[in-house]
């Protein structure tokens, strides 16, 4: 079983070696190129004797992969598709397990935005045979759905060739629909191209015309949440929640409208809404923008330097002092430290070098140490353990277990979502979820700048909770 990766490049030199470099191993490299001026082209023959300068640009992607593809030799039973501006997680001998195991021509992989996290599948593994070929000029797939799904992932960043021509998709997506104003999944992408544009009522109108004619459940449940964003931005939140409780009917599963709705309704509800949302798995969803991967230790390296204002946190902070009183504290995942200023018998440990840095220059007289919350021997006896912007980053169940039985247990956790939450927390979840016994939960809202227990309710909070680890 043989296996071929295939591009299309232009002007991709930034990025061209990062994707070559990850399917090295296969058993040919196809490098279709459509007019690059810088040196694309040579980085692309240190890796491959297979790189084709005889294609002219036609604005159409599938017309551009599949000429790509007529190249691939007839030896190849497999195609992987990729772009410059990506990367294989995989090796080439578990693609080549996938595909020795597949019974369909088309096996679904993950793509993974670098960015935000934003995880979904699509159609890059086939194949070869004259059958399954690209469709659409713009946000193009292939012709054969498939069920098949697998653990393959492909990584996608953002082009610095994207700036040279950021018009081209909204261009070709209209002169598809120009060319046959009956085609329908290009209206859903055109009303992409608008909500990046911030044209907000084009965007709605446009969703408008292309849930009326879609038959796509996943693509326009999408298409219903996107429109009700548009809406709150027009200040129409109640005509926002009615669109997005569309996407809600059609699949209960879809995490991210049920956050929308928690966030948009009335703050009686958003608990609700919040513990359905917590519960929510995602299943069926086109773009699981919800479920994002831990971020690493130069993430909250470099969240750390750019924000360490924590003042924002101090009547959290001043509150966690009061419960504490003169008892010995042991902070897991210190923040900075800030906490070492309201209490005094204070030791404290991070996952991030700068946070640690910070707090031995900031506070000499304290003892600062870099930890593990997941390994038991991170941590340090203290009458209290004690855990501020911890529980939505780490895996909590792994913290909370490494935490003796009957030892107090004081934490902060969001209600609300943040690029670096991997989850959010309502009263109900904390009951619900985590092994405690709950001494009392006191609510912060947010207030200027600030989260304030004595300001009304807000829809998004932060719960204090004092509890004894069971």
């Amino acid at each position: 079983m043989k296996i071929a990766a295939c591009l299309i490049v232009k002007n991709e030199e930034a990025l061209l070696s990062r994707c070559l470099d990850s399917v090295k191993g296969f058993d040919e490299i196809i490098v279709c190129d459509t007019g690059s001026t810088d040196s694309t082209v040579e980085i692309a023959k240190k890796y491959t004797d297979k790189v084709f300068t005889d294609y002219t640009w036609k604005d159409s992607f599938c017309k551009a992969r599949n000429h790509a593809k007529s190249k691939v030799s007839k030896g190849m039973d497999w195609i992987l598709t990729i772009d410059a501006d990506e990367y294989l997680e995989n090796t080439y001998e578990q693609v080549k397990i996938v595909v020795e195991q597949a019974r369909a021509k088309v096996v679904n992989t993950k793509l993974i935005d670098e960015r935000t996290g934003v995880i979904h599948t699509f159609p890059r593994l086939y194949r070869n045979v004259p059958e399954v070929f690209w469709v659409n000029d713009v946000h193009n797939l292939l012709n054969t759905t498939s069920r098949e799904h697998c653990d393959i992932s492909i990584v996608y960043g953002y082009s610095p060739a994207h700036k040279k021509d950021p018009d081209r998709a909204m261009r070709i997506l209209l002169k598809s629909l120009s060319e046959d104003p009956k085609k329908v999944r290009e209206r859903y992408y055109l009303a992409r191209e608008y909500c990046d544009r911030k044209w907000w009522q084009k965007a709605i109108d446009m969703y408008d015309h292309y849930i009326e004619d879609s038959s796509f459940l996943s693509e326009r449940n999408d298409a219903w949440l996107m429109r009700a964003r548009c809406l709150a931005k027009l200040k129409k939140y109640d005509e926002a929640c009615d669109s997005a409780w569309q996407a809600i009917k059609y699949n209960a599963n879809f995490k991210e409208a049920l956050i929308f709705v928690a966030k948009h309704m009335d703050w009686g509800n958003a608990d609700r809404w919040l513990s359905f949302a917590e519960m929510a798995d995602n299943r069926n969803v086109l773009f699981d923008r919800t479920s994002v991967k831990e971020k690493g230790p130069k993430y909250y390296d470099k969240n750390f330097e750019l924000n360490g204002d924590m003042s924002r946190y101090e009547n959290i902070l001043i509150g966690i002092g009061k419960l504490v009183g003169k008892s010995s504290v042991l902070d897991i995942g210190c923040g900075l430290a800030k906490l070492a200023e309201y209490i005094e018998d204070y030791t404290g440990f991070d996952f991030s070098k700068y946070a640690i840095e910070s707090a031995k220059e900031n506070f000499p007289d304290k003892k600062f140490f870099i930890g593990d919350a997941y390994k038991k021997g991170s941590y340090k006896k203290a009458d209290v353990y004690v855990a501020t912007e911890v529980l939505e980053h780490v895996d909590d169940l792994k913290v909370l277990r490494n935490i003796p039985s009957g030892q107090r247990f004081i934490f902060s956790v969001p209600s609300f979502t943040d690029p670096s939450h991997v989850r959010i927390y309502t009263e109900d979840l904390i009951r619900m979820r985590l092994p405690i016994k709950i001494k009392s939960i006191e609510r912060f809202n947010w207030n200027k700048g600030r989260w304030d227990s004595s300001h009304k309710p807000t829809v998004n909070y932060i719960l204090l909770v004092d509890s004894v680890k069971l």
